[in-house]
């Protein structure tokens, strides 16, 4: 009696695991993708595989702030300025260079401009060189070399627009009146100069 009821037991016992097993495979929470957008493929599917971004130019794209630092050369300095025996013992100043043609990861429309306006950060063999000793800490000092490059690179990007008609007609119109002010005030010097010249007759 007692080997039948644990037989029947054990029976009901594998029949309700069986069910939890397959029904927590089929249940759905309803905060679950499906229940959300039940019109909408899965993100695996829309979305695709992920992919890391690019890291280096084509040429025409825009700059995506990306600075990879083992594409730099990297140099620790003693700090500048006064700090006792921390600057003499300690290098935490940080000085970062690279070669701006070979820099892949500066989109090449970029370049021309950046060395434009960067010519005397710019060494003889082309390779654009910043340094700082800000802080007392070698990593802030790197961090603020970083982030000026990747300032430096952003301004150098934004290309100015070209001016409107009516804009170059104002400067033209500005000009004209500046030259004939000029012109004026030339006039007016000269008669001053020409009324206390003493006459002939107060000479005579």
């Amino acid at each position: 009696m007692n080997s039948m009821y644990n037989f029947v037991v054990r029976q009901v016992l594998c029949l309700s695991t069986r069910q939890f097993l397959i029904t927590s495979r089929t249940y759905k929470s309803n905060l679950s993708f499906e229940k959300l957008f039940p019109n909408c493929k899965s993100l695996e599917v829309v979305s695709g595989p992920i992919k890391s971004p690019t890291r280096e130019s084509t040429g025409n794209e825009k700059f995506n702030g990306f600075i990879p630092t083992d594409k730099l050369e990297i140099a620790h300095r003693h700090a500048r300025g006064p700090g006792g025996q921390h600057v003499n013992k300690t290098l935490s100043g940080v000085e970062i260079r690279f070669h701006v043609d070979s820099a892949t990861w500066i989109p090449d429309s970029i370049k021309p401009r950046f060395r434009d306006m960067n010519h005397n950060r710019i060494n003889r063999d082309g390779y654009f060189v910043i340094f700082s000793d800000e802080t007392r800490h070698r990593l802030l000092n790197q961090g603020q070399c970083l982030d000026r490059i990747r300032a430096l690179i952003r301004e150098a990007s934004i290309v100015p627009k070209g001016l409107s008609d009516e804009e170059k007609k104002v400067i033209e119109d500005r000009k004209r009146v500046a030259s004939n002010e000029r012109v004026m005030r030339k006039r007016i010097q000269s008669l001053s100069k020409h009324e206390r010249r003493p006459s002939s007759e107060d000479l005579g």
